[in-house]
């Protein structure tokens, strides 16, 4: 198993460097073109969901190769506040900025609303309609820290409900989706202001 590290920026920096190290272990177990591309593509969407958000976002970017088995991980933290939470959604609902349209626009929106400190209360209906799951609460952590809760997301069981409901609207943007359509699992977990993506491919 190899296992490499890289910081980026919202800004852009350490972009390149974590799309170098991606394909060069993709090269080094064999992946012809066309699974070389699929794996950068990964990587871009993966770094996109954080990038997109909003503010100023440093995260740790690993990706862990094992045989022709690859794990993307993004994990930093979110700052938000109510301005750029308003922001976000405004530019989602007029149609105005692409980059919030589609299936990635509505893992930004949910992690952008879980991350925004004091309103998980009342945003978790929110939440829950893309599968939001609590995971735990810290027996230290009062019921009015509700912000320190973890809470997991998984495409897999999304993409479950979503079938099993016969939604046609949600499973076509599903179809749609770059990452949805190539990734074997995509899971976020939040706690707090802290995000991780974690982006599961086998070739």
């Amino acid at each position: 198993m190899k296992e490499e590290h890289v910081t980026i920026k919202s800004t852009g920096e350490g972009f390149v460097e974590a799309l170098s190290i991606t394909d060069s272990l993709g090269k080094e177990v064999g992946l012809d073109n066309k699974e070389q591309v699929r794996l950068r593509l990964l990587t871009e969407e993966t770094i996109g969901l954080l990038r997109g958000i909003a503010g100023e976002v440093t995260a740790d970017y690993s990706v862990k190769q094992y045989g022709r088995e690859f794990t993307l991980k993004l994990e930093g933290d979110v700052v938000m506040d109510s301005k750029m939470h308003k922001q976000l959604l405004e530019s989602s609902s007029s149609g105005e900025n692409s980059s919030v349209k589609g299936f990635t626009g509505k893992l930004r929106e949910m992690i952008a609303t879980m991350v925004l400190p004091g309103t998980i209360g009342h945003t978790l209906v929110s939440g829950f309609s893309m599968g939001l799951m609590t995971m735990s609460t810290p027996s230290s952590v009062s019921e009015t820290t509700a912000a320190a809760q973890a809470y997991m997301w998984s495409m897999e069981k999304y993409s479950e409900n979503v079938k099993k409901n016969g939604d046609k609207k949600e499973w076509d943007t599903l179809e749609r989706s770059i990452i949805a359509n190539i990734a074997d699992e995509i899971k976020v977990g939040i706690q707090g202001s802290r995000v991780e993506i974690t982006v599961y491919k086998h070739f």
